[in-house]
């Protein structure tokens, strides 16, 4: 069978960071080990509701670590370290993939999709909310794509609403029956400029609920993940 040939748009890899003056993005880097397997190996919530295997181990940060470099490398995806601004204190990592990817039929890994965790000590806080809002600006406005998908497994409340105060908006269930190549079912919401901007216009909201995890998708912290 001929292997697929992606033609993905060129990613901007960030030489700085992207940030609305609270929480910041930037590459993840080596220097995140620590803070990722600290997280995730601690914390089985964040495993619960996308990707992430658990038990986490040092194989899969090392896994992780090594597929960043692709991704950064290929041109192809983008996985952030979302940090305070002020601090520099490492919250969480959230991603854009494959982006410019064409979509597959039967597939759970969707182009241009957006995942993310933070951790348990900052859920409740906004931090997701803000991190979604300023990478869905950049990949809109800069990487000119004409929408995002961000998909959340059926029950995780927390990100839905994460979500929603973004602007993404509901599209379909989707059973695992009718795909490949994952096993759970999967809400799935997208987000086009004039979501994103009719967002704002909503009374805003602090804080985010605490339950049960600000996860979506499948995630930044594996490397089968979107």
């Amino acid at each position: 069978m001929a292997s697929l040939v992606w033609h993905p748009v060129e990613v901007a890899l960030l030489d700085g960071t992207l940030t609305d003056g609270t929480v910041t993005l930037r590459a993840v880097d080596g220097g995140d080990g620590s803070d990722v397997f600290a997280a995730l190996s601690s914390d089985p919530t964040v495993a619960r509701w996308t990707r992430v295997p658990w038990p986490y181990t040092r194989a899969h940060l090392d896994e992780f670590l090594r597929a960043v470099k692709v991704w950064h490398s290929g041109r192809t995806d983008l996985a952030l370290a979302i940090t305070d601004s002020g601090t520099g204190e490492f919250f969480g990592c959230m991603g854009l993939h494959r982006v410019g990817y064409p979509d597959l039929p039967r597939s759970a890994f969707l182009p241009d999709e957006v995942g993310y965790w933070v951790q348990a000590g900052v859920r409740g806080r906004g931090v997701a909310t803000r991190a979604l809002r300023v990478l869905s600006q950049y990949a809109l406005d800069v990487l000119e794509r004409p929408r995002l998908n961000l998909q959340t497994k059926v029950g995780n409340e927390a990100s839905v609403t994460v979500a929603r105060r973004v602007g993404y908006q509901f599209v379909a269930r989707v059973p695992a029956r009718d795909v490949d190549d994952d096993d759970v079912d999967h809400d799935r919401y997208v987000l086009r400029a004039a979501d994103l901007e009719a967002s704002r216009s909503r009374p805003s909201v602090s804080a985010e609920p605490a339950h049960p995890a600000d996860a979506a998708g499948t995630a930044t912290s594996s490397p089968s993940a979107p």
